[in-house]
């Protein structure tokens, strides 16, 4: 993948993670991403021990594959798994907005960050 569509999808992933996480709880809830190749692992971080430890979870992986991306998820024995109900797509920021969705309860099982602090 080129430079120029990295910065272009780090530059969605940060308004997103603007948007996603509210400044209330920032302190104890971030989002991040990391880049494996063509695959990028959007993970979630809370705050353990008054923010002297943060606890890592998954969320999704984008996996860029012949020109779409899939959304992966893990599964019960922690290996990556497409989605079936969000079809491959070109356009990445529509599969973060599936993953945003989050119609089948995968992606964001905690609910509300507001209402966990």
């Amino acid at each position: 993948m080129d430079e120029f569509t990295i910065r272009r999808l780090e530059a969605i992933l940060n308004g997103y993670f603007e948007a996603k996480v509210p400044k209330e709880v920032r302190s104890f809830v971030r989002l991040k991403y990391v880049w494996d190749g063509k695959a990028m692992i959007l993970f979630e971080e809370r705050s353990h021990s008054h923010g002297r430890q943060w606890l890592c979870s998954a969320i999704a992986q984008f996996r860029l594959e012949h020109n779409q991306w899939n959304v992966y998820a893990l599964n019960a024995s922690h290996d990556w798994v497409p989605v079936k109900s969000i079809a491959p797509s070109p356009d990445f920021e529509r599969q973060l907005e599936q993953v945003e969705l989050d119609p089948e309860g995968i992606f964001w099982p905690t609910g509300d960050w507001a209402e966990t602090f």
